[in-house]
């Protein structure tokens, strides 16, 4: 690096004084300069099958040009039956949304519009085909009454609940009719919202006094509880029909950076899915390939508690998701709270076990080739329950996931390729799961992207394969039209999951995911 000293310019103070500028060589120039070798490869990214067998890279441009997946069907038959629970406020909102649902809704301008495309509408023409339906039967009001009594409730947790049973009660009784709907949109009006809204100087002391560590009395102690709500109410409606909550000031604080478009792709993916419809599915997939991600739940809401469950959410790769819970057990003292637990060998071997009989159940057969992944490194005890559970499966591998906190870069003004790896040798290294996507002309994801790291692989998978399946599996969250997600769908639904399983306790839960996400 060396130094030049440059003239100031004209009309500031100390004109005539130079300053001293650092020049330094381009990043080109210090990275071919660079004696640091190493290997790396990409991945190529996976494509999509929608209707017709149309295949494309991106779900959004897929769907707008060939529809999706599992919705060629005659057109009489092609209708998503909608319910509605809410006050008669909300229920308006949802039948307009409904409608707006239905029409195009043009890109924003001012974003990418290769990112940001417009939406096409979810009706009986091209593409989708398939329209969504509702009619008085299937709308559920909320009492006035029952909201001034929830109004009158002084303690926060006896709201929630009220309010909970209330949303579940209907969901409850809209399933029991003889031609149900296929899904149910609770949307919040503002007297419902306002049920949610912490009250500093008596809720968040109520909330201290339980053990529950919250962020300040703002907007995201809003969300946080917003949050909280969502988990519990999909507890109450688990098993009945799967929900889709929506309306909310609170929600969309959640996806502040997303255009009006592609809120609509969105919400009409996730009501698409929960409905039975399939979106996409992953080109050339194999029906004996079984993935599991691995995570786990304090049973007490008290923050003392030890009791830990842990639940495995068990992936197709034709997009199917199952939720399998273990059995409770205890995971030390207090002391010890904040480390991540891992069971011991026969809760790891019974957890798997039950895993490998649903994907058996569903699938039809029994999988030749098992992915387990998890966040945190696998105890010896742990792995060797795992191994037992799959001691006749003939390809298998149990692997770590985690943010490496490395960051990659190139030469040039763009970011690292998505799809390129790593690899520290035949097991292990890292994955960029997010970065430049030719297909785009841009970067997914936010900032720098950094790679996730395979830290541990044990088995008879190597880093290649594994590396394949983690940008496989980026593709297969069919609640979002992203170009994909930065987690695989192994790990990036597993808090949403756990969260539902620690409110519902011992309460029976359905296998199927569209009641937890």
């Amino acid at each position: 690096m060396r130094k030049e000293y440059l003239p100031r310019p004209s009309g500031f103070p100390g004109t005539n004084n130079p300053r001293r500028v650092y020049r330094a060589a381009a990043i080109e120039i210090d990275l071919a300069r660079s004696s640091d070798q190493f290997r790396c490869l990409h991945i190529p990214e996976p494509n999509l099958i929608f209707g017709g067998g149309g295949s494309c890279s991106d779900p959004k441009t897929g769907l707008a040009v060939y529809g999706p997946y599992g919705a060629l069907r005659p057109a009489d038959n092609a209708q998503i039956r909608v319910g509605i629970v809410g006050t008669s406020y909300g229920i308006d909102t949802a039948l307009k949304l409904l409608q707006e649902l239905s029409e195009p809704i043009e890109q924003n301008t001012n974003i990418d519009c290769v990112l940001h495309p417009s939406f096409p509408g979810i009706n009986s023409q091209n593409p989708f085909r398939v329209r969504f339906m509702t009619q008085p039967e299937w709308h559920r009001p909320l009492n006035k009454e029952d909201i001034v009594f929830l109004n009158e409730l002084e303690n926060f947790d006896a709201r929630m609940m009220h309010l909970q049973e209330m949303f579940g009660d209907k969901v409850r009784a809209l399933s029991k009719l003889e031609n149900p709907p296929q899904v149910i949109l609770c949307p919040f009006s503002e007297s419902v919202k306002d049920l949610l809204l912490i009250d500093p100087a008596s809720d968040a002391a109520d909330h201290a006094s339980n053990g529950e560590s919250l962020p300040d009395v703002n907007e995201s102690m809003n969300l946080h509880i917003f949050r909280k709500f969502r988990s519990g109410l999909k507890a109450a409606c688990m098993g009945f029909l799967p929900i889709e909550l929506t309306g909310t000031e609170i929600d969309m604080k959640e996806k502040e950076a997303e255009d009006c478009a592609t809120r609509a792709w969105n919400l009409s993916l996730s009501l698409l899915h929960k409905s039975g419809v399939i979106p996409w599915r992953l080109e050339n997939t194999s029906e004996a390939s079984c993935f599991i991600g691995i995570s786990y739940y304090r049973t007490s809401q008290g923050a003392s508690s030890n009791t830990i469950n842990r639940f495995a959410h068990v992936l197709t790769e034709r997009g199917e998701g199952f939720v399998v819970q273990g059995q409770a057990f205890e995971c030390g003292s207090e002391e010890n709270e904040d480390a991540t637990p891992n069971s011991d060998e026969e809760h790891a071997r019974k957890l798997l076990t039950r895993a490998l009989a649903v994907f058996e159940k569903h699938v039809g057969c029994s999988p030749r080739k098992v992915t387990v992944h998890k966040a945190n490194p696998y105890s010896e005890a742990e792995r060797d329950g795992f191994e037992n559970a799959l001691s006749n499966v003939p390809n298998y591998g149990l692997m770590t996931i985690s943010h490496s906190g490395i960051a990659c870069i190139r030469p040039g003004r763009k970011p690292i390729l998505r799809g390129t790896a790593i690899p520290f040798d035949e097991k292990t290294g890292l994955v960029a799961t997010s970065g430049y996507v030719p297909f785009l002309r841009g970067n997914f994801g936010n900032g720098i992207p950094y790679p996730l790291a395979i830290t541990e692989n044990w088995g008879s998978i190597t880093f290649r394969q594994a590396a394949e399946d983690l940008i496989r599996l980026t593709k297969l969250d069919l609640n979002s039209s992203d170009f994909c997600s930065e987690f695989p769908i192994t790990l990036s639904r597993l808090t949403e999951i756990g969260e539902v399983l620690r409110v519902l306790g011992q309460k029976e839960a359905s296998s199927s995911d569209r009641y937890y996400v």
